[in-house]
């Protein structure tokens, strides 16, 4: 699975805070955020899969900030699609595009989405937040309103998976990032990721669960076929109003976070 914990709040400072772990298989190759598509996305700044060349999460900064990421649809959704006359899933192009296309194109409509595997697309900038889904059924549209959300792979505030009732409160309690008067001599957004972020580094954590509980934010699963499906990094994220006004920073190891700040 793969988690976004997001905060919008019009009326702060930074209206959109986001906290995303991505959960895949240890052993596919990525790279840490970058611009690696000056054509297709020229500006655009994410991890890229190096396998399908696409990313999990895309950051557009100049005069109109905005986050795009994709969450693959639940194991279940995936279990019963394939509707008749789909394509088979070898086929079908990679989600890894759709933040891309989403932060440059626009999002996809529902046609173009049902050629997908299932999968959750938020697009996100300082003025609000959707979440567009296929579950293999129906493509879903949805605003996601002002105030404290988690997406999971089974979609926004599902209080059946077991992650979203525990850390909803911890998420709830988490503080605002620093601005500029409560760290003297360190204007933003320059602070370092520990002192800038407080609690929401402490959240991503992920509240000592052990790798293997159903609650799980930071999670390890040992596959038959001897590969490691984990949680392979992190991203912290702030979306100001202003041109420019955005603050992210990435790690590669979220179980032992070594935090980078990445410029946009």
């Amino acid at each position: 699975m793969c988690t976004v914990l997001l905060r919008l709040d019009p009326a702060a400072d930074w209206p959109l805070l986001l906290a995303a772990v991505r959960d895949e298989l240890t052993d596919r190759p990525w790279e840490p955020p970058g611009e690696y598509w000056p054509q297709e996305a020229p500006g655009l700044v994410g991890g890229r899969d190096r396998l399908a060349g696409g990313t999990w999460l895309a950051v557009r900064g100049g005069p109109r900030p905005g986050v795009a990421a994709v969450l693959n649809g639940s194991f279940m959704n995936r279990l019963e699609q394939a509707p008749p006359g789909s394509p088979p899933s070898s086929t079908r192009p990679s989600r890894g595009r759709l933040p891309l296309q989403a932060l440059t194109a626009g999002v996809p409509d529902a046609a173009e989405l049902r050629a997908y595997e299932v999968v959750h697309l938020l697009v996100a900038d300082a003025d609000g937040a959707r979440l567009v889904s296929w579950d293999g059924h129906d493509v879903t549209d949805v605003e996601i309103p002002p105030g404290d959300h988690i997406i999971t792979n089974e979609g926004l505030d599902v209080a059946e998976d077991p992650l979203v009732p525990h850390f909803a409160p911890l998420l709830g309690r988490a503080g605002r990032p620093a601005v500029a008067d409560d760290i003297p001599g360190e204007p933003i957004p320059h602070a370092a990721t520990a002192e800038w972020w407080g609690d929401w580094v402490d959240l991503v954590r992920g509240d000592g669960l052990a790798e293997d509980d159903p609650r799980a934010l930071l999670v390890r699963h040992d596959l038959p076929d001897g590969r490691v499906f984990g949680s392979t990094s992190a991203t912290l994220l702030a979306l100001g109003r202003e041109p420019g006004q955005v603050r992210m920073d990435f790690t590669g190891t979220p179980s032992d976070p070594d935090w980078k700040r990445v410029e946009i």
